[in-house]
């Protein structure tokens, strides 16, 4: 088989790759990372409102950290296309061109074409490939870089190095490194060094500087937010990154592939063009350690160095084999082995065949100790497949915010991508990363788990605060997404003092249950499962009970001037004797355990009128008639349960 068709081969893998693994749980395209969404928001304000403000009319602020991706974000915009499609059209592209650019290391030789095979299996690549994030742009751009370095190339080196500053601002390490290696170790041709390339360094470091001064003529700051997180020492932060790393290499299926790259480096087997390549791997990933890595899936913040490191695999095992051909007999098992598991990160947990492998895959690819706690997602395609969920269910409640919720309702969400780009609402982010919290005047970053004062957050008295993603649990105790807010953001943690400040806050609250549609790209087709808010009681937005006797008959009229909701009607009827009973739906009371008398009730805007939810006939003797609605998926009488007031009816 010659080179030419390998390529190709690759290339078809990748491509099949990317698209088996980025779809909904249903088979349906899925959209970009909620991260992702951030760049398409600010790209669009800038279009329309004339200023790269995350909020239109709000401070700017560091809200991203990728120039060259907002600013595609705005190029969409500006021409009237999908800034969601185009994203992933420039990232598929970007994943395949990094291949054809990865075969060109080694063009004389089969073994030449190892990384490029290694690159189209990898669950990374394959999930940045359509992720919607700048992770496969930068990725092209790196390998683009170190070949143009490697050869010599003036003009490619400069063009791709200037942009990838502007793409990542982990670009800027990668030059540094290399900026450095052409001062100590610059390449040689078969018969003398390579010609300096000190000039081109000229072009990137320009770049940067633009940035920068940018950056202080909006923000006021010279340094980024992920920038200036890298120069405040925190060892909790880098233990985290340094378990991010860790995480890769026990879980992405490339084990036995770093285990040969550092046997090799160890018995001196890797050539001068690996030695390089892993020193610009190696600063990468110091810069990641430091930031605390990322809670995206499949490891995206690694994606932009992975073709240097299939590179330096690939000389690894091509040096092996040139000084010991009888190696080969392992190194070829070595890389079956390798591409198997790597297929098995990108794989929906399962058994194959006779083989029980489900649940050893699942802890394969759950995290443990400080990064589960930080990072509550899974690895692999596990992880990726609850961030398609999660950018889903942002998407709909992003569709139903716009065309149900007032234009000057304000959100306060720790997911402010998806919301903020479809609602077009003012969004604050409770991590504080797209927008500033109050009393601070810098985003934070968005790498390492954010660390942030709720209560002090929710003093920017949002309309709507997005609690939790899907419905809640009959189960759940009434203050576990409180909890679980203070346990992964608060800086003090999940004590009962902290809760009991947290209820506080959320006084002027109740939480309610809306109608979002089934799918973001259906608005009018309503899902089955409808989405908890927590609405400020003041902008009088709840439902209205009113109880109408005529003589031993009772109706449950409701009116209602908010926005769509969802909601359950429970009527209780409390006698003389002590005991209480609870309508049943098909009439009657029945004493025991609350139940409804009516379910899933849509509660619409009923202006002047009244809706007639039940009619009913009072039990016999004296007693008290009590009706209210509640949240679904919540027991009637539970905390946080009630949506309006209770009315009440005595005989």
């Amino acid at each position: 088989m010659n080179r030419g068709t390998v390529v190709f081969l690759a290339l078809a893998i990748l491509l099949a790759h990317a698209f088996a693994i980025h779809q909904t749980p249903d088979g349906a395209f899925a959209a970009p990372y909620e991260f992702a969404h951030v760049a398409f928001r600010i790209g669009r304000n800038f279009v329309y409102e004339g200023r790269a403000a995350w909020n239109p009319g709000g401070p700017l602020a560091d809200s991203y950290p990728s120039l060259a991706w907002i600013g595609l974000s705005a190029l969409a915009a500006r021409l009237y296309l999908y800034p969601t499609l185009v994203a992933q059209v420039v990232d598929l592209f970007s994943a395949l061109a990094t291949v054809v650019v990865l075969a060109q290391f080694s063009p004389k030789r089969s073994a030449g074409l190892i990384a490029p095979t290694l690159l189209a299996l990898s669950g990374s690549a394959a999930a940045a490939a359509l992720g919607g994030t700048e992770a496969a742009p930068a990725m092209l751009l790196v390998t683009a870089s170190f070949l143009a370095f490697e050869r010599g190339w003036l003009r490619s080196f400069a063009t791709a190095s200037t942009l990838l500053v502007l793409t990542r601002p982990e670009g800027v390490a990668v030059v540094l490194v290399l900026l450095g290696l052409e001062l100590v170790a610059r390449p040689r041709t078969e018969h003398a060094r390579r010609r300096s390339l000190l000039r081109a360094f000229a072009a990137p470091l320009v770049g940067l500087g633009f940035a920068l001064f940018l950056r202080q003529a909006l923000t006021g700051s010279w340094l980024s937010s992920h920038a200036a997180s890298l120069f405040t020492p925190d060892p909790e932060r880098w233990k985290l990154g340094g378990l991010y790393l860790a995480g890769f290499v026990s879980a992405s299926g490339f084990l036995l592939l770093v285990l040969a790259v550092v046997l090799s480096l160890c018995a001196a087997r890797l050539g001068a063009m690996a030695v390089r390549a892993l020193a610009v791997v190696g600063g990468w990933c110091l810069v990641l350690a430091a930031s605390g890595g990322d809670g995206l899936p499949f490891w995206t913040s690694l994606v932009p160095v992975l073709p240097l490191f299939f590179l330096v695999v690939q000389e690894a095992l091509r040096e092996w084999m040139d000084r010991t051909p009888a190696l080969e007999r392992v190194v070829w098992p070595v890389l079956f082995v390798s591409a198997v598991a790597a297929l098995l990160a990108s794989k929906v947990p399962g058994d194959l065949g006779p083989l029980r492998l489900e649940q050893p895959l699942t802890r394969w690819q759950t995290p443990t100790g400080p990064l589960a706690q930080a990072y509550p997602r899974p690895f692999g395609r596990l992880g990726l497949l609850e961030e398609i969920r999660t950018v889903e269910h942002l998407r709909t409640l992003g569709v139903f915010l716009s065309n149900r919720v007032a234009d000057d309702a304000v959100i306060l969400t720790q997911w402010p991508g998806a919301i903020g780009y479809l609602s077009r609402k003012e969004v604050a982010d409770l991590s504080g990363r797209a927008s500033p919290l109050p009393q601070q005047t810098r985003t934070n970053a968005w790498s390492g788990a954010p660390s942030v004062d709720v209560v002090t957050a929710l003093s920017s008295r949002a309309d709507y605060l997005v609690p939790v993603l899907g419905t809640l649990s009959e189960t759940a105790a009434p203050g576990d997404f409180l909890r679980q807010w203070l346990e992964r953001q608060d800086t003090i943690g999940p004590t009962d003092e902290r809760l009991r400040e947290l209820q506080r806050a959320l006084i002027g609250y109740e939480l309610t249950c809306v109608p979002v549609p089934h799918r973001s790209s259906r608005p009018h087709e309503p899902s089955e499962l409808p989405f908890p808010l927590l609405q400020r009681r003041s902008r009088g937005h709840s439902p209205v009970l009113t109880l109408v006797r005529t003589q031993d008959r009772v109706a449950v009229l409701l009116s209602h001037s908010g926005h769509q909701q969802v909601a359950d009607l429970c009527v209780q009827w409390l006698g003389a004797d002590g005991v209480t009973s609870y309508l049943r739906p098909t009439g009657g009371f029945v004493p025991g355990e609350p139940h409804d008398a009516r379910t899933s009730l849509l509660v619409y805007p009923t202006a002047t009128r009244q809706i007639e939810l039940v009619a009913l006939q009072l039990p016999p003797g004296p007693g008290r008639l009590r009706a209210w609605l509640h949240n679904p998926g919540m027991r009637p009488d539970a905390p946080l349960a009630g949506v309006g007031e209770p009315v009440e009816l005595a005989r």
